[in-house]
């Protein structure tokens, strides 16, 4: 029985696809990783951001100085958040400077305070005037763009997901998203 040139090419991609499709799944894994969950608490809405190096940081423009402040934080074993660090532009009204709250230095124009706080959840408002952001490695989100509301009261928490992974460095999650 001979073949004629398009069923032949069309034997070959579907070839190409199944091939293609089983060393994907076979360079899978699934993996326990680190969510931080962004709700809003009036309409029950989250967002979830997976978190590769279990790090973020949280941003805004102090209200007072005009000038940005971002805190560092990491998810421990116990899935809490932890904050880390703050780094500003300035001191003045409202920032934090006694020995109390932390270790203060001065690197490269900027203070950072250094200290270890944890909490099980975050509870923020969020405007449009500070311009809060999130930054997860190297991708800022405005505060903004995920929560599309103004003046929304929300709770940041982590929790452990199942991860799809592969040998691409391609994540994806296996569960609900409400991205």
């Amino acid at each position: 029985m001979k073949h004629t040139k398009g069923e032949f090419l069309r034997i070959i991609i579907i070839s190409l696809i199944i091939v293609s499709s089983i060393a994907f799944i076979l360079g899978c894994t699934i993996e326990q990783g680190n969510v931080l969950v962004i709700q809003n608490n009036k309409t029950g809405t989250s967002t979830e951001f997976y978190l590769p190096e279990n790090e973020f940081s949280l941003g805004y423009i102090h209200s007072v100085m005009k000038t940005p402040a971002e805190e560092f934080f990491y998810i421990n074993k116990n899935n809490e958040i932890v904050l880390d660090k703050t780094v500003y532009k300035s001191l003045g009204v409202g920032l934090p400077f006694l020995p109390s709250e932390g270790s203060l230095t001065v690197e490269d124009g900027e203070f950072i305070l250094y200290m270890n706080r944890s909490f099980k959840e975050l509870s923020m408002v969020i405007s449009p005037i500070p311009k809060h952001w999130l930054k997860i490695g190297d991708t800022t989100y405005p505060m903004m763009d995920i929560l599309k509301e103004e003046n929304c009261f929300i709770k940041i928490y982590a929790r452990d997901k199942n991860i799809i992974k592969n040998f691409f460095n391609f994540s994806s999650d296996i569960l609900d998203n409400n991205y």
